[in-house]
């Protein structure tokens, strides 16, 4: 999160509904929210517009109240990531339980919140119950000073306690930016569970940012991270590992962080998948992730993490490759980092590698040079005859970027094999390597009015009409539009 604006952390115990109001406060659901304590493990950050002036904001998950976890050491870890954002924090606003009224552990929340010397707003949630407002007036009685009735569920109170969030903070409200907000490379770090992948985005930040742990399903919801590298702005995603559908109880937590991981991935610019180096070959949930990726077009990286625990010699990284291109073969695009989470080795590449990628999918070709270089292919290998007629490229015209798709009119569109676009691909990169990303095609009919010229003037090729033109120039590339639910089918 940027300090140009000052930050609040939301802080309170389990199951008060902080991620709630997280969300209630942006106006959008970015935390997974759930009736069921200990939900929200991570700090999750965003940037609030809509009080008169900005803050960011971070949901942390609960600073007490973890008994079920005390086994595993998950309490102390969640605690650890509270304390971070109470740190970081500029203001801090407390969030109790107004339906219930006060708890035990409400007490020990007050005593740290005091200790730290933080500037601090006190906020009753769950106050749309009549009995909420008597329940609030209870929390008195842990020497609290003015309290802050709001229920974040229905939208209650929400605009008052944004405006005393901006008063606290002494900033001024003014007008909204009208600047278009500066583009960062969204990588979303997918894979199964437990590959390395919190580890990873640890080890690329420089700081236990995420809680990272052994067993599986440590990470439950998606984590925005903003950071800037070598010049450049980066959103890192930390998901949840993706599970295949049949293994994951409907309605559970983790289908909804399932969900949450295939939204990320949907909505990134760049998809690193995560491959756990000592599986040996991807396994078949490693291939279904890998599909979804070049299927929606996305910027993709394969990252083989645990390469530290692998025997090897010269030639182990080219016999990996290898055997890893040959279970993904559709995506032989897609670069290959071999990393250690562990130690950090090449860790730093991985953003290096992303920005690469980025920039190769927002390569434009021109017109002119695309025709040529497609009439040379078509030359050298012309497609297959179709009833004794020959497929002929008439005109070529790239016509979307992220990722770059080409649109070609063609006599016999519908008869061009996939194999034949296959071919064209591997000519186009020898000049065009576009590396990490896919080429897609969009082929056409010629119209009935480019037949007739081509057949009076005899000439090869001719231009497209101005029509056709405008179609191919309202082709955009579909960035959102999928359902999570259909991308687990």
């Amino acid at each position: 999160m940027s300090r140009k604006v000052p930050v609040v952390a939301i802080i309170g115990r389990t199951n008060v509904g902080k991620s709630t109001l997280f969300n209630a406060l942006a106006k959008r659901r970015i935390a997974i929210v759930e009736n069921t304590p200990g939900v929200t493990r991570d700090r999750n950050y965003t940037l609030i517009k809509n009080y008169g002036a900005p803050f960011g904001l971070i949901d942390t998950g609960g600073l007490v109240g973890e008994e079920e976890e005390q086994v595993t050491g998950m309490s102390q870890l969640v605690r650890k990531q509270a304390d971070t954002a109470i740190q970081e924090a500029d203001l801090v606003v407390v969030v109790f339980d107004g339906l219930h009224g006060p708890h035990a552990l409400d007490h020990e929340v007050v005593d740290h919140m005091r200790r730290s010397g933080k500037p601090v707003l006190w906020a009753v949630n769950k106050c749309e119950q009549p009995q909420a407002g008597v329940l609030s007036a209870e929390f008195y009685a842990l020497g609290l000073d003015e309290l802050y009735c709001v229920s974040a569920a229905h939208r209650v109170g929400l605009q008052t306690l944004g405006k005393a969030i901006i008063e606290k903070l002494g900033i001024a409200e003014g007008k909204p930016s009208t600047e278009a907000p500066e583009k960062r490379v969204r990588i979303a770090i997918v894979g199964r569970p437990n590959v390395g992948k919190s580890s990873l985005v640890n080890k690329i930040l420089g700081e236990e940012r995420i809680i990272s742990a052994d067993a599986p399903g440590t990470t439950r919801d998606c984590i925005d991270i903003e950071l800037t590298r070598e010049g450049r702005e980066f959103t890192l995603v930390d998901t949840a590992g993706l599970r295949r559908k049949a293994k994951v109880e409907a309605g559970t937590l983790e289908r909804f962080s399932n969900l949450r991981s295939l939204k990320a991935l949907v909505g990134c610019d760049i998809a690193a998948l995560v491959i756990d180096a000592t599986a040996g070959l991807p396994s078949d949930q490693d291939k279904k992730i890998a599909e979804l990726i070049h299927e929606r077009g996305r910027g993709f990286m394969i990252v083989v993490n645990k390469w530290d625990l692998v025997e090897k010699d010269h030639r182990t990284v080219k016999q990996f490759e290898d055997a890893i291109y040959r279970e993904l073969p559709f995506a032989r695009y897609a670069p290959m980092l071999f990393v250690s989470a562990l130690t950090g080795r090449r860790c730093p590449n991985v953003l290096r590698e992303a920005a690469q990628v980025y920039d190769a999918a927002r390569q434009k070709i021109k017109t002119g040079e695309l025709n040529k270089l497609l009439e040379r292919i078509f030359q050298i290998n012309p497609p297959p005859v179709v009833r004794g007629h020959p497929v002929r490229l008439y005109f070529a015209t790239q016509v979307a970027v992220a990722p770059p798709t080409i649109v070609l009119f063609l006599n016999y569109p519908e008869n061009v094999p996939a194999s034949y676009l296959r071919y064209i691909k591997t000519h186009l990169r020898k000049i065009y390597p576009m590396e990490g990303v896919d080429i897609k095609f969009d082929l056409r009919k010629r119209t009935d009015k480019q037949h007739r010229k081509i057949e009076d003037s005899g000439a090869e090729t001719v231009q497209v009409s101005p029509e056709e033109l405008a179609v191919a120039g309202t082709l955009e590339v579909d960035r959102s539009g999928v359902e999570a639910e259909e991308l687990t089918e």
